[in-house]
């Protein structure tokens, strides 16, 4: 997943807020709030370090008023009767209320994506992923059920192997985040210790010569190439106190475990390509992680927008990493949320890498929905998390009502070139609420390394 940080990099200095604050804001919540709550009282409850009268300011609260705007006349389809209610989900303010979408902490780069975009009119659109580096790819650890045999309710945090909800800030950091966290819940399931471990390791350390789903770092990357860094031999993860966040403010940093030496994030993409015997990033690297606690022996892959397969991983394995467009998220504050993707843009342009932790269906509306953890602080939404409308497409007259399409592969997950020089398919097809079914990836074989 790509970044283009550069203005909320700039909203983060002057916020007074620190990075990883997790005391709500006094701010009213979505059924308390009107048109009476103020620019100003924003500022004061979520603590910006805007100067009145400048064109900061001016420019934050024309965004704050508009997103007011919209919330108020969200809301009012989401608190009338249930039997009445348009709309599943209820938008509030938060920290990102004063932003526009194209400056949400996502995961990509937008200066990069007009060469790729598919042009109007029709375009092949293709239903597969193409990798590389999947040296450490194995095949799923289970056999697929029929649905109907699974739990109906499905939450790994009750099972005590999920951490808290961290916040990403202003780097393209999301893949690292989604990477992190089921990383921790698989070795806590295989081993019992649920470790905190380091995102930054995976920011400043892991190559990405193939820029896929970005250019590495805060620029963006996928989980799989996190996941294959990480089985790497003499690899692993250190824990977050050996290594603590330091790109909230979207600097990649110096990788400094790797090897007992300091080397930048992309000259470690130049110096690792060297040692597997090129840029494809094959063969093997002798470089070691010091202090690392845990490993994986490698991952698995979802099919493409295959509900069953994920319903069944989720049920059997443990929390997963998908990919999702989630430009719309910005001001979710709870309910089962839906965009139709029938209407393309922001509703399928997957961006944002995620957790997916559960499944279940809501007690007061009967709304079947997937648990979702995002990386937006424990402030947002319900707890930092999300819950997507749930659809089985077997219950539907014409599956492809659940699926839209993606026209910038290049954004999300797709590498700029694939291990013979092509380049991605100019659009994908993505199924599920925001495009949750066509990327999920599950760590294999977590154990302890002390």
């Amino acid at each position: 997943m790509r970044s283009s940080t550069s203005i909320i990099i700039r909203l983060l200095l002057v916020a007074a807020a620190a990075p990883q604050a997790t005391t709500r804001a006094a701010a009213p919540h979505s059924h308390d709030l009107d048109s009476s709550y103020t620019f100003e009282q924003y500022v004061r409850d979520f603590e910006k370090g805007y100067q009145r009268g400048s064109d900061e300011w001016t420019r934050r609260e024309q965004i704050f008023l508009a997103n007011l705007e919209t919330i108020l006349a969200h809301n009012t389809l989401f608190y009338g009767a249930v039997k009445e209610k348009k709309v599943g989900h209820a938008l509030g303010v938060n920290h990102l209320a004063d932003l526009n979408p194209s400056e949400l902490p996502l995961g990509y780069d937008k200066d990069r994506l007009p060469s790729w975009r598919a042009p109007s009119g029709e375009v092949p659109v293709s239903t597969s992923r193409r990798r590389i580096d999947e040296r450490h790819k194995k095949d799923l650890p289970f056999d697929v059920d029929p649905v109907s045999s699974l739990p109906t309710h499905v939450d790994w945090r009750e099972k005590g192997v999920v951490t808290t909800v961290k916040d990403q800030g202003g780097c393209g950091s999301c893949w690292a985040f989604a990477s992190v966290a089921v990383l921790e819940s698989h070795v806590a399931l295989k081993t019992g210790t649920l470790f905190d471990l380091s995102p930054q390791e995976l920011v400043s350390c892991v190559p990405n010569p193939h820029h896929c789903g970005g250019a590495g770092g805060c620029s963006g990357s996928t989980a799989e190439i996190a996941f294959d860094f990480v089985a790497e031999e003499g690899h692993g993860m250190v824990q977050e106190y050996q290594y603590g966040y330091t790109s909230y403010y979207g600097k990649d940093g110096n990788c400094t475990i790797l090897n007992h030496v300091t080397i930048g994030n992309r000259a470690l993409t130049a110096a690792v390509g060297a040692l597997r015997g090129g840029t494809d990033g094959q063969g093997s690297d002798s470089r070691k992680i010091k202090g690392a606690v845990a490993t994986i022996d490698g991952y698995a892959v979802v099919p493409t927008n295959d509900y069953a397969v994920l319903m069944n991983a989720i049920a059997k394995e443990g929390p997963i990493a998908v990919a999702v467009a989630a430009s719309n998220w910005a001001l979710y504050e709870r309910g089962v949320a839906y965009w139709d993707l029938s209407q393309g843009g922001k509703s399928t342009d997957l961006n944002h890498a995620v957790v997916l932790v559960g499944y279940g269906t809501d007690e007061d509306t009967g709304e079947d929905y997937w648990l979702v953890r995002n990386s937006w602080r424990p402030t947002w939404g319900e707890g930092g998390y999300i819950r997507l409308k749930r659809v089985d497409p077997s219950t539907m007259d014409n599956p492809d009502d659940n699926c839209g399409v993606d026209t910038t592969p290049l954004d999300g997950m797709a590498c700029e070139t694939d291990e013979n020089g092509n380049p991605p398919p100019k659009a994908v097809k993505v199924c599920g609420a925001s495009g949750i079914l066509y990327d999920g990836v599950i760590p294999i074989g977590g154990r302890r390394l002390m």
